[in-house]
């Protein structure tokens, strides 16, 4: 009896180590197809930012600004959003013109462009992709992981992340169209 009763409890441990490493083996395929679509580059279609009551606004970058996302296959992944209107000072086209700018040129410029690099994974049960900021043109985010909801549409795909602002909850959603290799 008890010699059954041992046989019983090791093929019970043996199925449900298999179906943990079935599960996990799933967990891995999903999230490498998720990261496979992801990568490449981006255009910026349109950054909305969704009020607890579902209104929209365009806070930070209006209503049409201009930006690029890259997702490499080696794990690296940076972001570059211009705001609308674009900053149009301070005019200069070198770094030495740039930093002889005057504080108030130098905030503008500040003020309409975001950026910042980083690792990304991405976990399917959410399905989410984090960037692990690196670097950022804002320092206090560095070093952050910023967890964006994600969804594909056709050759598009939307990256939603909760925000706490104005002591509300809001949603910024993005929706970046794919770049096709022109190479």
């Amino acid at each position: 009896m008890r010699f059954r009763f041992s046989i019983l409890i090791c093929s019970l441990a043996v199925v449900l180590s298999q179906a943990q490493s079935d599960q996990s083996q799933s967990a891995k395929s999903q999230s490498a197809s998720i990261a496979e679509k992801l990568v490449g580059a981006w255009k910026l279609v349109s950054v909305e930012t969704v009020g607890p009551h579902g209104e929209v606004t365009y806070p930070y970058y209006g209503k049409h600004p201009e930006g690029l996302l890259i997702y490499d296959r080696s794990g690296w992944m940076s972001v570059q959003i211009v705001s609308d209107p674009k900053p149009v000072i301070p005019n200069s086209d070198s770094r030495a013109g740039i930093l002889a700018a005057s504080p108030e040129e130098k905030a503008r410029a500040l003020e309409g462009y975001y950026a910042y690099f980083g690792t990304w994974t991405v976990d399917p049960s959410g399905p989410t992709v984090t960037h692990h900021l690196r670097q950022s043109l804002y320092p206090g985010e560095r070093g952050e992981d910023f967890v964006r909801q994600l969804s594909f549409d056709g050759e598009g795909v939307t990256l939603v992340a909760k925000v706490h602002e104005a002591g509300e909850d809001h949603q910024r959603r993005l929706v970046w169209a794919r770049i096709q290799p022109s190479l």
